[in-house]
């Protein structure tokens, strides 16, 4: 009978040990998320016509439950006006799970798109900000660096506000989210003569750093250093977020040490705390 009472309660702590390895599982796969929502964020190779452009893409790490379809139009607006603060935008399109802005452009008395901004229901926004610059010909100014790394500072403070967190409801049990991020800025621009690449920065003067002659600038699909930017938490600084993107930008540009690109910008742009101010 001891034999017994001692086999017996053996196989319960198997039991209840491989229940609590289970439950450890199961628990790093909700921190990690399905990352459903940030899937849709693709496409970040393609130019842009006439202009160089950034896109800034969060999402949940793990799908959310959606607002009902009467309440989500608005909560997206409160979230544009977060991003686009001062700048004057039209409504292009408005459903139960999408609401698309715009922000139109007067160059050459053409209408065209300047920014754009969808906000989805998963929670989801998808910010293309179409950047400051010259193309002349079959040669780009400076690429605005600096803007683009001031239009992520300002996404990163939108999805830690109230705004962000009222687009969609809070599960029951859900204390802390976690933030997917991709980021991408345009290695060439479409132009009425062909393609035209960007060859410098507002920050490195021609010639600061060795890079590749031959090579122009390229953007990944998914943009820079995406499976770095899964899973991060909600309160997470930002200037983790630019030296990932930084050092993949400059790789993806031929430059020969991007790790000493990213110590030079940050010499000269305080990485935590540039703004776009009244932009």
């Amino acid at each position: 009978m001891i034999f017994g009472s001692i086999d017996s309660a053996a196989k319960d702590a198997a039991s209840i040990f491989r229940g609590l390895r289970a439950g450890r599982v199961w628990l790093a796969q909700k921190k990690r998320g399905d990352h459903s929502a940030i899937s849709a964020c693709y496409g970040m190779d393609r130019p842009y016509a006439h202009r160089f452009a950034a896109r800034v893409c969060a999402a949940p790490s793990r799908a959310v439950k959606s607002l009902p379809d009467s309440d989500f139009p608005a909560r997206a607006q409160a979230v544009a006006l977060q991003v686009l603060e001062n700048l004057q935008y039209v409504v292009d399109y408005s459903g139960p799970d999408l609401v698309r802005f715009v922000v139109k452009d007067d160059v050459e008395q053409r209408r065209s798109q300047r920014h754009l901004l969808e906000v989805r229901s998963s929670g989801l926004i998808d910010l293309h900000w179409g950047l400051e610059g010259t193309i002349q010909g079959d040669e780009a100014g400076p690429l605005p660096l600096t803007e683009v790394i001031g239009v992520i500072h300002r996404m990163h403070r939108v999805v830690q506000g109230a705004e962000y967190r009222n687009l969609h409801q809070q599960r029951v049990g859900e204390t802390r989210r976690r933030v997917d991020w991709r980021i991408g800025i345009s290695g060439t621009v479409s132009t009425d003569t062909g393609q035209v690449p960007w060859t410098c920065l507002d920050v490195l003067a021609s010639g600061t750093m060795d890079k590749a002659e031959n090579r122009w600038p390229y953007c990944p699909s998914t943009g820079f250093a995406a499976n770095s930017l899964q899973s991060l938490k909600l309160r997470g600084t930002v200037d983790l977020i630019l030296r990932a993107v930084l050092e993949s930008m400059f790789s993806h540009a031929g430059y020969l040490n991007p790790r000493a690109c990213v110590l030079e910008v940050e010499r000269m742009i305080p990485l935590e705390r540039t703004s776009l101010g009244g932009e």
